[in-house]
């Protein structure tokens, strides 16, 4: 995956975990932390390629 793309990827995850308006989504709980573990993995591929 390339570097902007991946960015792009972690910015718009990252907005919808730490997002107030995630509790109007009516996700379940397991739900909200696959999208939190995603959203970590991201980040770690990231530092991994780029840091």
């Amino acid at each position: 995956m390339e570097k902007l793309e991946l960015l792009s990827r972690i910015r718009k995850l990252s907005s919808l975990v730490h997002s107030e308006d995630l509790k109007h989504y009516n996700l379940t709980e397991d739900s909200i932390k696959e999208l939190s573990g995603t959203l970590d993995k991201l980040t770690e591929e990231y530092i991994a390629c780029y840091c």
